[in-house]
């Protein structure tokens, strides 16, 4: 999920330069194929485990069905399935992704190294994956708490108040609990959080607390406040890569 000029450059390079055949294009084909198959029929999607000796291209193919999947577009405009060489196949599948696609909410993907996340808590782990996909706190109470923001339509006007106090959202999040300068602002936006900014401090302190590990049935509601739009769940691909350490025996 790294968006950077250099992290652009290069994946543009991987793309011009990707030799969709073999393992790969079998690799591609099969996974696009399970999908859309499965998507008609309704029936619960398979995961899909990608297998191979150390060196062998494992990530690669996972980097580039990431890329493929919502048609990565740079900043110069060119979208990533027209600058790889790709085979009929492939190619027709992404189209029918992409049409059904239009019919589900739209397509997304997130990508991540699990050994990334949350120490040995996968569920946090997996969350601030998805999390970092739509732009939002990898923390789970962090997340939380602008995941509220935008149910209540208060994303805009919070950034406008710290704003005019010098400070950015992304600034204050760190610092939720014990923030004078996020207080402050969430009263002006908000009133009925408390009658003071201490008070404000203790229900955000209580809301959103920090935690060390989640429920299932917390990461799947999570799962869904943060992908859902306008009460459709987008066709989405959840690459994790070096999960085996979280199988153990």
């Amino acid at each position: 999920e790294d968006h950077s000029e250099a992290a652009q450059s290069i994946l543009r390079y991987e793309l011009e330069t990707f030799v969709c055949d073999g393992q790969y294009e079998k690799g591609l084909e099969t996974i696009l194929d399970k999908f859309l198959m499965n998507l008609s029929s309704k029936t619960e999607q398979p995961g899909v485990w990608v297998s191979g000796f150390y060196g062998s291209g494992k990530s690669h193919l996972a980097k580039m069905l990431r890329t493929l999947w919502t048609d990565y577009t740079f900043v110069d405009g060119a979208a990533a399935r027209s600058i790889a060489k790709l085979p009929e196949g492939v190619v027709a599948h992404l189209k029918e992704l992409s049409t059904q696609g239009k019919r589900n909410g739209g397509l997304h993907a997130a990508a991540g190294k699990l050994g990334a996340g949350a120490g040995d808590k996968v569920r946090l782990a997996l969350l601030s994956i998805i999390f970092k996909s739509k732009g939002l706190p990898e923390q789970y109470n962090q997340a939380q708490f602008v995941l509220w923001l935008k149910q209540e339509g208060l994303v805009e006007k919070l950034e406008a108040e710290l704003k005019n106090a010098g400070k950015s959202l992304h600034q204050e999040l760190p610092h939720m609990y014990v923030s004078s300068t996020l207080a402050k602002a969430l009263l002006k936006v908000q009133p009925g959080l408390g009658a003071s900014e201490a008070e404000v401090r203790q229900v955000l302190k209580a809301q959103f607390p920090q935690v060390t590990d989640i429920t299932s049935e917390q990461m799947v509601a999570a799962i869904e406040a943060t992908l859902s739009n306008n009460g459709k769940f987008p066709l989405s691909l959840v690459v994790l890569d070096e999960v085996q350490q979280y199988i153990g025996t």
